[in-house]
């Protein structure tokens, strides 16, 4: 499913115009950001949980080419099921 798809199901659903639940969206995802670069949880109930996870910086040797290559650290965003939710995921 694409974005337009997401937005237009998520409106059905709603009973809302795509044109709002496209801010809405992209509202959610400003929010996500911000708690991902403050390291911060986001916890939904029955849902999940996202979190932030920050790894360090890493010298990478390539074994193809014989250098080393310095990886700079990044953030990423782990997400671990609810136990309500990994329940309906199995019933179905």
């Amino acid at each position: 499913m694409d974005n337009k798809q997401f937005i237009s199901r998520l409106g059905k659903r709603l009973n809302r115009e795509n044109a709002e639940v496209a801010t809405l969206v992209e509202g959610l995802c400003k929010v996500f950001k911000e708690c991902g670069a403050d390291l911060d949880s986001i916890a939904i109930p029955g849902f999940g949980t996202f979190k932030s996870v920050k790894s360090d910086e890493a010298i990478v040797y390539d074994e193809v080419n014989g250098k080393r290559t310095l990886v700079p650290p990044a953030i990423r965003m782990e997400f671990a099921p609810s136990i309500v939710l990994r329940k309906k995921m199995t019933k179905q």
